[in-house]
This record gives C-alpha cells, structure tokens and sequence, in this order.
C-alpha cells in the first residue's frame, strides 16, 4: 500500500479497492439487508412495546391488508377476497394476524392462524384465539371449533378444549381462566391443558 494515496498498488499500478463495480454492488447489498434487519427489529420492538391487539370482524378495505399476510405466509392473495376473516391489529392500525371464519346457527368455525412471521407469534395468537371467542359471544353463537395449529397449543392457552381434531370453545359460560370448571371432563381437560402449558 502506497502511504501517499492510499491505494494499493498491484503490479506497479495504482488501483483503488472502491473502483471496482462489484465491490460496490456487494458493499451496497450488505448496506441495505442491514438497514432491513435494523427495520424489521424496531418493527418487532414497537409490537413488543404495544401490547394493545385489537381483535375484530374484517372490514371492507381489509382484503389488501390480509393478501399480504397471505402472502407472506406462501399463501394466494385472492383468499382474501373469497373468504371471511377475524383480524388482530395494533392501535396504530398494522395488520398482524387472521383467522378465516364461517359462521352456522350455533357455532363459529376458525382456520388456521395466518400471522406476520416478523411479530412474536404466541402472545398474538393467544390473544386473538381469546378474542374470537369474545366475538363470538357478542353475536350469540354457542361455541367455536378450531383448526389446530400443528406446532402449538394456542387455543388451549387461550381456554379452549381439544375436541377431536379440534378445539372448542364453550361460549356460553363466561371465560373464568382462574379456575378450572366444576367437575366432568371438562375440568379433566382444563387441568390437562394446564399440566401441559408448564
């Protein structure tokens, strides 16, 4: 290396390491995976510091939204326009997880989780498995059935019972999580499910 100009000679030419158009490309590729890193942990550290979820029915205007949940779960974006859909968002209005639904006489059926992969994934999805049967109860529906989720136990952390290859929901009793229920197998599941959350 020249002390001089600070370049580096290589066969008794001057070259500068930055002239070439590849370190520049490369330099410019790490530049900005780390300013999205950067992005993506101040997303996940303002989702940790709300802890406000709001669960609710979709809303006309929603469909984009959920078709980029879709997407980002290797899912096609027309979904959101076929289906029906109960959604958590923050307080500033993102977009953070869904459940699609269909509704019978008596009961409210629930899909499977769609959620943002950039958000912590539990307190989400306990939060809006609790919230669907609160929506539930506000429109008189009895109970609701859950698709499971293959790697977790949201729904049982959120009060509900593994029913089949379900879970259930009883909403015509008030959530009273502090105790279990009175007696049968209900209780049987309820201490069940608790065991297992330990």
């Amino acid at each position: 290396m020249d002390a001089n100009d600070g370049r580096i000679r290589k066969g008794g030419v001057g070259m500068d390491p930055w002239a070439d158009p590849r370190l520049w490309r490369e330099r410019s590729k790490d530049l900005l995976r780390e300013a999205e890193q950067r992005r993506l942990a101040r997303e996940l550290r303002e989702t940790r510091r709300d802890k406000r979820i709001e669960v609710r029915w979709s809303l006309p205007g929603d469909e984009h939204k959920i078709g980029d949940l879709l997407e980002l779960n290797g899912r096609p974006r027309w979904e959101a326009f076929e289906e029906r859909f109960i959604v958590a968002d923050n307080k500033k209005g993102k977009l953070l997880a869904a459940l699609p639904y269909q509704t019978t006489s008596k009961r409210l059926w629930v899909g499977l989780l769609i959620n943002d992969p950039w958000v912590q994934e539990r307190p989400l999805a306990v939060a809006l498995y609790a919230g669907v049967g609160s929506l539930a109860r506000e429109i008189g529906v009895g109970e609701v059935l859950a698709q499971p989720v293959s790697h977790a136990d949201y729904p049982c952390e959120a009060g509900y019972l593994r029913c089949g290859s379900w879970w259930w929901l009883d909403t015509t009793r008030p959530p009273d999580r502090s105790k279990p229920p009175v007696g049968g197998w209900r209780r049987m599941m309820s201490l069940l499910c608790r065991a297992l959350r330990r």
